[in-house]
């Protein structure tokens, strides 16, 4: 890249130095558009011309830049945004485990028949072998005894 941006300034040198010499002896160009009236060497217009060249080139650098600059921070302001409600479910959720906890501590210390874990007491009674008949009269088949099937 910098022996490309070495062999660009020599040939806009080369240029600048072929405009000066092959305009040295021109007269001036008159320029003249309403209220503007202006007299101008050639070499001076060529001058001009590469100024506002510069100028378009630098605007749109910094029209890069700044899309860029304005893409990144929205970026971040998306990951942060991201973040943050990652966060907050996070705590969210966390408050609720310990709202859980405390409500069935309270009820441990309310109600003293229930002292036993609640981890190792089943949800459904186990089915012991013999404990049903599986015509829906009390067992624990997994069936309705309720209903038209029963």
């Amino acid at each position: 890249m910098v022996v490309f941006g070495v062999v660009l300034l020599l040939v806009a040198l080369a240029v600048i130095i072929y405009m000066w010499l092959a305009t040295r002896g021109m007269d001036p160009v008159q320029i003249s558009y309403g209220v503007l009236n202006v007299d101008l060497t050639p070499i001076w217009l060529f001058a001009i011309g590469g100024i506002a060249l510069a100028a378009a080139t630098s605007g749109l650098w910094l029209l890069a830049v700044g899309t860029r600059s304005k893409a990144r921070r929205a970026r971040e302001v998306r990951e942060l945004r991201r973040q943050a409600k990652d966060s907050d479910r996070r705590a969210e959720r966390q408050r609720d485990a310990d709202r859980l906890g405390s409500s069935d501590d309270n009820r441990q210390r309310t109600d003293p028949a229930r002292t036993e874990d609640r981890s190792s007491t089943p949800i459904l009674p186990r089915q012991t072998p013999g404990s049903g008949s599986g015509t829906g009269q009390g067992g624990t088949t997994g069936r309705p005894t309720t209903g038209p099937g029963a």
